[in-house]
């Protein structure tokens, strides 16, 4: 059924605030996103009164569907993948309409097509979506709640569920948004080296061709049109050639995050290239 949010103000005293301490520590910790979104379906699996089975849904605007950022254990993993495939059930109407979905008991649930008889193969029998929406933003992902037990998400449960989503939902918001910086900083370190590895390879054939700037990149365009290599690359070869080593590109900024203080490059790319 759709769900009506409980009231989020009545949590058990003192569990929300351990959940908030907790979710600010695992940004703290993470070492990138994937990493926190780890940690995060982890930590809500065992967050509630009862163990359940979590993951966390995303869609972005680089690909074409949802896909499963993180998931507690590869059952749910498996049973996500099987979702999106069918493109049926309550992770997908949460995404698609911003409002929590639940199913009580799978062998009563009419909606969702052929979902029911997914659930079953996979032994879950209740399940509750909620979507993480951080601050000012569209939903950005979803948190998949899975029992292998009838009638798990009692109103107490869910209740307590909505603060976990709500912190969560903030958390996530930051991830992203240091994440996004990161990205943009690694496009701008790469576009940066790129022009200055091709500053060096004009100085080269200003030198060699007695021609200005102007001239020296008509130069190299052309041998890179004629020989269908990127700018770049014939630049950086150039370089080589003449100094007898690739050229190297000092980074511009300092390798600590801005998360965890003296910890290393939280959310920071390891592939960098």
């Amino acid at each position: 059924m759709t769900d009506a949010l409980p009231d989020p103000t009545r949590p058990e005293p003192g569990r929300g605030e351990e959940v908030l301490v907790r979710l600010q520590q695992l940004l703290l910790e993470a070492e990138g996103l994937d990493d926190f979104l780890r940690s995060l379906v982890r930590l809500a699996a065992t967050a509630l009164p009862l163990p359940v089975h979590c993951s966390v849904t995303l869609s972005s605007e680089n690909r074409a569907h949802p896909y499963t950022a993180a998931a507690s254990d590869d059952l749910v993993d498996r049973f996500d993948q099987k979702q999106y495939e069918v493109n049926e059930g309550p992770c997908l109407e949460t995404l698609r309409t911003g409002a929590p979905h639940r199913v009580d008991d799978i062998d009563d649930e009419e909606r969702f097509g052929s979902f029911p008889e997914l659930a079953r193969e996979h032994g879950l029998r209740s399940m509750f979506a909620l979507p993480l929406a951080p601050p000012r933003q569209h939903v950005a992902g979803v948190l998949n709640m899975y029992s292998t037990e009838r009638h798990t998400f009692t109103r107490a449960v869910r209740e307590e569920a909505v603060v976990f989503a709500g912190y969560a939902s903030g958390a996530l918001g930051v991830a992203l948004r240091f994440a996004g910086e990161q990205r943009f900083s690694l496009d701008l370190q790469s576009a940066i080296s790129s022009r200055t590895v091709i500053d060096q390879a004009l100085g080269i054939v200003m030198v060699q061709q007695s021609c200005s700037s102007d001239r020296a990149f008509e130069i190299l365009t052309r041998a890179s049109q004629q020989r269908n290599v990127k700018l770049r690359d014939l630049a950086a070869d150039l370089v080589t050639k003449v100094g007898g080593q690739p050229p190297s590109v000092r980074p511009l900024w300092p390798r600590r995050s801005p998360l965890s203080g003296e910890r290393a490059s939280a959310f920071r790319e390891t592939d960098e290239g």
